[in-house]
C-alpha cells in the first residue's frame, strides 16, 4: 500500500500545473488519485454509487478526485452536488479543468468547499495534473526511474546549444534547471531565476534548492541548479538523481565548447600577431582570413587594450567583454592576449572629434560595467587609419593601459588622444616654481582631509562628469555634486571656466605628485 503524502506537495508540484486553490489545505494528506470520464452527471452517478463506468468500486476515502472532462461555465447545481458528494465519499481535494483560460472557480464553488472543508484545485490540464500527481503517489523509487530515463532521452537526442540542453532538461525534470558556478552566479539560462532565500531553504516542507557539479573531478565546477519550492523528500532524491544523469551530457557539451573556444582563441592570436609582426602590410590571403573571423582591416580604427587586474579565465571571459561593449553599442573586434584582450572599433570614414569622444566615453562606461566582476585596466589608442593604423593604436592603447595601472583616479582608464598634452604639462607643473603656487591654490583642500582634493582630481579627469566621478569613486552623486560646492566654496573658483579647470587640474597632479605615500 503506498503511503499517503502530503497535499501541499501535490499543489506545489509545478508539473501538476494548479491554478488556484480554495479551502485549507492544512495538514491534510492524500493516498489515491481517482480519475473519473463522462460527464458531469456521469462523475456525479459514479461518486454517488461508488463505482465506475465500467462498475468496479471506487475507494474515494482520502484520495484526490479529477474529473477528465472540463466543467460546464456559469453557476451550476450538478458542480455544487458533485463538491456535497465528494465531500460526503472522503474526498480530500477535488481538481477540476474549468472551462474559462484564467482558470478561476466561480464564487459559488469557492463558498460550498469553504462549508464543506474541502480542498478544490483548478488545474491547466486534467491529463497532466493526473500524471504528475500520479508519479508523487507511485513512491519514490517510481519517480526516481522515471526522471531518469526521461533525462536520458532527452540527452540523446541532438541538442543545438547549452540553452537548448537545459531548457529540455528542465522540460523533462518538471523544474527549470540553470547552471551556476561555484558562488551561485548563473553562467548560462534562458531565464534569470532568483536564488533561493537561504533562510528557508533546505527545511522540511520549503524551498530546497539542489546542485549537482557537472564536472565531478573539478573543485569549483560548475553546477546544475533546481529550486523546487514545496516539495517531499522522494521528489527531491529523485530530482538529485536526474540532475547527476544530466550533469554527464552538460560536461561533455562544455569541454567541446571550452576546446572550440580554445581553438579560436588561438586562430585569432595567431592573426593579430602576423598584422603586428607585419606592421599591418596585408597579402591577399591574410585578408581573406581575416575576412573569415569578420575583421575589418580599412578604412579608420580605434584600439584599445584591456589589462586584468585579477587572475581571469580570458577564454572563457572574453564572452563577458563582448556583452559590455555590445551593451554601449560598440561594435568591436577583440582579441585573447596573455594578460586581458585587445581591440579595436572601426570605420567607413573619418568620424569628427565629438564621435570619438562618445566612443572613448563608451568604452569607460563598459569598463565600469566589467568592473562588476573583472577589474581591468584600460587604454584607448588614437584614431588611425588603415591595417598598419590598426597596429600603431594598439601600440599607443598598450602603453596606455600601462600608464593606466597607476591612475586610480582616472578609473584605470587612459586615452592617449588626452594624455600626450597632459604629460607634457605635468613636466612643467613639477618644477620648483609651480609647486609652491599649486601646494597654496590648494591649502583649503588639503586642511579638510584627502577626500576633497581626490574628488577635485577625478572630477577633472573626468571632464567634469559628476556621473563619471561618482561610479570611480564609489559614491552616490549627489555626494559628488555637494563636495564639488563645497571645494568651490573653499578655493573660490568658477569650475565653470576652462582655464580655471586646467589651472586646478594641472595643480592637483602637482600636489598628488609632491605628496608622500
Amino acid at each position: 500500500m503506498i503511503p499517503p503524502i502530503p497535499l501541499w506537495s501535490v499543489m506545489n508540484h509545478l508539473p501538476a500545473g494548479v491554478i488556484e486553490s480554495v479551502g485549507e489545505q492544512g495538514d491534510k494528506t492524500v493516498s489515491s488519485l481517482i480519475a473519473l470520464t463522462g460527464s458531469l452527471a456521469d462523475v456525479n452517478r459514479q461518486v454517488r454509487e461508488r463505482r465506475n463506468l465500467d462498475g468496479d468500486a471506487l475507494v474515494l476515502q482520502g484520495s484526490i478526485l479529477l474529473p477528465l472532462e472540463p466543467l460546464p461555465s456559469g453557476v451550476s447545481w450538478d458542480v455544487e452536488a458533485l463538491l456535497a458528494l465528494a465531500a460526503a465519499a472522503g474526498v480530500v481535494t477535488l481538481a477540476v479543468k474549468m472551462p474559462t483560460d484564467d482558470g478561476a472557480l466561480p464564487p459559488n464553488v469557492k463558498r460550498l468547499a469553504g462549508r464543506l472543508g474541502m480542498v478544490v484545485l483548478s488545474v491547466c490540464n486534467t491529463w497532466q495534473f493526473g500524471m504528475a500527481a500520479q508519479e508523487l503517489l507511485s513512491g519514490a523509487a517510481h519517480l526516481q526511474g522515471m526522471l531518469i530515463s526521461r533525462v536520458a532521452s532527452e540527452c540523446r537526442t541532438p541538442y543545438g546549444s547549452l540553452s537548448h540542453l537545459l531548457q529540455r532538461i528542465g522540460v523533462a525534470i518538471g523544474y527549470e534547471v540553470t547552471l551556476v558556478d561555484p558562488s551561485g552566479k548563473l553562467i548560462s539560462a534562458d531565464s534569470q531565476g532568483s536564488p533561493p532565500d537561504p533562510a528557508t531553504t533546505g527545511s522540511p516542507g520549503s524551498p530546497a534548492e539542489i546542485l549537482t557539479p557537472v564536472h565531478r573531478d573539478q573543485e569549483n565546477s560548475p553546477r546544475l541548479r533546481v529550486v523546487t519550492g514545496l516539495s517531499l523528500d522522494q521528489e527531491r532524491s529523485a530530482i538529485r538523481s536526474a540532475l547527476e544523469v544530466a550533469a554527464i551530457a552538460v560536461s561533455e557539451l562544455l569541454s567541446r565548447q571550452r576546446l572550440e573556444r580554445e581553438r579560436d582563441a588561438r586562430h585569432r592570436i595567431a592573426l593579430l600577431g602576423q598584422l603586428i609582426d607585419d606592421v599591418g602590410d596585408v597579402t591577399p590571403s591574410f585578408r581573406a582570413r581575416a575576412l573569415e573571423l569578420g575583421w575589418t582591416l580599412d578604412g579608420y580604427h580605434i584600439a584599445f587594450r584591456v589589462i586584468t587586474r585579477e587572475s581571469v579565465d580570458l577564454v572563457a571571459r572574453k564572452p563577458d567583454l563582448d556583452r559590455v561593449l555590445m551593451r554601449e553599442k560598440i561594435q568591436a573586434t577583440t582579441v585573447e592576449q596573455s594578460d586581458g584582450w585587445s581591440g579595436w572599433i572601426s570605420f567607413p570614414s573619418k568620424p569628427g572629434p565629438a564621435d570619438v569622444s562618445r566612443v572613448s566615453s563608451a568604452l569607460r562606461r563598459a569598463q565600469r560595467d566589467l568592473a562588476a566582476t573583472i577589474a581591468t585596466q584600460f587604454g584607448v589608442g588614437r584614431l588611425q587609419a588603415q591595417p598598419e593604423g590598426i597596429v600603431s593604436s594598439l601600440e599607443e592603447a598598450n602603453d596606455a593601459a600601462r600608464i593606466a595601472g597607476a591612475r586610480e583616479n582616472s578609473g584605470y582608464f587612459v586615452h592617449v588622444d588626452r594624455l600626450d598634452m597632459a604629460q607634457l604639462l605635468l613636466i612643467w607643473t613639477r618644477t620648483d616654481t609651480f609647486r609652491p603656487a599649486a601646494r597654496e591654490l590648494l591649502a583649503p583642500l588639503l586642511k579638510s582631509g584627502p577626500e576633497l582634493l581626490k574628488t577635485l582630481t577625478t572630477f577633472l579627469d573626468c571632464e567634469s562628469s559628476l556621473t563619471e566621478t561618482a561610479a570611480i569613486l564609489n559614491v552616490h552623486r549627489n555626494t559628488v555634486s555637494d563636495r564639488i560646492r563645497r571645494i568651490q566654496s573653499l578655493i573660490a573658483i568658477n569650475l565653470e571656466d576652462p582655464e580655471a579647470r586646467l589651472a586646478l587640474q594641472l595643480a592637483c597632479r602637482s600636489v598628488l605628485t609632491d605628496t608622500p605615500e
